[in-house]
């Protein structure tokens, strides 16, 4: 499949043109929030996943709304005008503007890269969402990457974080971290900013008074995550990530979830939605079904630190 990407242009993707399962053609909205890998690898997953389950055509229109709110209000007025079958909204944010922006109508909406779904006022409940959305969970491993921060260096006492006080899912994961942080033998030195501009002063003070920088699944900070690793790194200073998208950028180490596994799981959900008929919000909300531990060895190696034998045991090495 050929796949020509043009940012804020319509994408048509003809999908699995071989022998068919259904010869309806179905036009699907995506709304990406932003660019990044994390997002990228969830777009491109749903697409992979619609072509290995044999559709006979889906008409794809994919545009990034860059971390605009109206951007994004636009993009799904344009959506709806063009009569698209679902929406794949990819982000809180995203998910957020596509199911106000719909209210009204039978548009299904797939959501992915979405925390806490229940508290975005995405959905009733994971178990039973009813509505017309449903979708899937990129809630990080947590409390596995705190253990695996303290693996890593037994004697971090202070775990520095970023996050955009603006995004729900941010907001949720560092309630989450508090919590549980302590059993880790750790404190938690945490700065929120409301701008990209503010990103580099927070992520020199953070960096200053803490042992290891940790980058949530925050849409903001993943974007600019080279600037926050670069002033880390310079004071040798190891960054853990939520997600390994970005482990060559300078990230020590990620026990992550596979955003491209994810939009897997979402295609999924929609060919149950418009080829089987199922009602959207009779469909769980999923988190992800695996996760991998990704250590760079070059990082560990610039910035003098061991890579326990536990560790090497079950990693992969970038």
């Amino acid at each position: 499949m050929k796949k020509i990407l043009l940012l804020g242009l319509i994408i048509l993707v003809l999908v699995g043109c071989g022998s068919s399962k259904d010869e309806t053609t179905f036009k699907i909205g995506i709304l990406q929030w932003a660019e990044h890998a994390a997002l990228d690898d969830a777009a491109q997953g749903l697409i992979s996943e619609l072509e290995s389950m044999g559709l006979d055509k889906v008409e794809i229109i994919h545009k990034n709304a860059n971390d605009d709110n109206s951007a994004a209000n636009l993009i799904v007025g344009q959506f709806v005008d063009a009569g698209v079958d679902l929406i794949y909204a990819i982000a809180t944010p995203a998910a957020q503007v596509a199911v106000s922006a719909t209210e009204g109508t039978d548009i299904p909406v797939v959501f992915n890269a979405v925390t806490d779904a229940v508290s975005a006022g995405l959905v009733e409940s994971n178990e039973k969402p009813n509505g017309r959305v449903t979708g899937v969970s990129d809630m990080a491993p947590i409390d596995t990457q705190l253990a695996l921060i303290k693996e890593f260096l037994p004697k971090a006492n202070a775990v520095g974080v970023i996050y955009n006080t603006g995004e729900d899912n941010s907001v949720h994961q560092i309630a989450l971290i508090e919590s549980l942080i302590g059993n880790h033998g750790m404190t938690l030195n945490v700065q929120g900013v409301s701008s990209a501009q503010e990103i580099a002063l927070a992520s020199e003070q953070v960096t200053a008074n803490s042992d290891a920088i940790y980058i949530i699944t925050d849409n903001m900070i993943a974007k600019a995550a080279p600037q926050v690793v670069g002033i880390a790194n310079e004071i040798k200073v190891p960054v853990f990530m939520a997600e390994s998208g970005q482990i060559d950028q300078g990230i020590l180490a990620s026990d992550s979830i596979s955003y491209f596994g994810l939009g897997t799981q979402a295609a999924r959900m929609v060919k149950s939605i418009l080829v089987d008929g199922i009602n959207p919000g009779d469909i769980p909300v999923e988190i992800s079904q695996t996760t991998s531990l990704f250590v760079n060895e070059k990082v560990a190696l610039e910035l003098g630190v061991e890579i326990p034998d536990s560790i090497l045991e079950r990693a992969t090495l970038k």
